[in-house]
């Protein structure tokens, strides 16, 4: 049998199951919001009122399916404490990666690095989480023109949120910075701020 784990030019992945003795899962849950619609609700990170968010959560509608969280701040221990949370309302297979490693040269690079985490993810109905998703923001490409023909084509991080909305399962984000955590906040169901 094939092993699905390893794929060829795929960037570094960490996939950790529940069964994992080193799984640390992370990540936070939406409230019934419409993320098109409305910023997402902020929960200061406590363990108990994150759990108590994920119940209400997973109750009120099928959040198991094209649920979008956002970790703010804090240290990386607290996230995957967190991850560890949600993995027991979520799947337990769970794909991360430091948005870092799918950035490349160029524009195209990059791009088939997110389809190839997205899409090996989603045969695997896997929780995504991108840490330190902050570097999407400020990653510049080779082939950057300011050529007004090159404005149909969609950025970077136009094509990542794109990707986001469309995923089927529960995608978390990981960001430091206040002002990325502003614009991405009509696209997810929750912020949990760690302190």
């Amino acid at each position: 049998m094939r092993n699905k784990s390893f794929r060829p030019g795929l960037p570094t992945i960490r996939i950790l199951r529940r069964s994992d003795p080193g799984a640390m899962p992370s990540s936070p849950s939406s409230e019934g919001t419409n993320p098109e619609a409305v910023d997402a609700p902020v929960l200061a990170y406590d363990p108990d009122a994150f759990a108590q968010r994920l119940e209400s959560l997973m109750a009120d509608r099928d959040a198991r399916t094209g649920t979008r969280l956002l970790f703010y701040g804090g240290v990386r221990e607290h996230r995957q404490q967190a991850l560890a949370t949600l993995t027991r309302h979520a799947t337990g297979n769970v794909h991360q990666f430091r948005m870092a490693s799918l950035l490349g040269g160029h524009r195209m690079q990059t791009q088939n690095n997110l389809r190839k985490a997205f899409d090996h993810a989603a045969e695997e109905s896997a929780l995504l989480y991108f840490d330190k998703s902050d570097s999407i923001f400020t990653h510049t490409h080779a082939d950057s023109q300011e050529d007004p023909e090159e404005n149909a084509v969609p950025t970077t991080v136009e094509y990542f949120f794109d990707r986001v909305g469309a995923y089927a399962g529960v995608v978390v984000l990981g960001l430091q910075r206040k002002r990325h955590v502003e614009w991405a906040r009509d696209k997810v169901h929750l912020v949990v701020r760690f302190e």
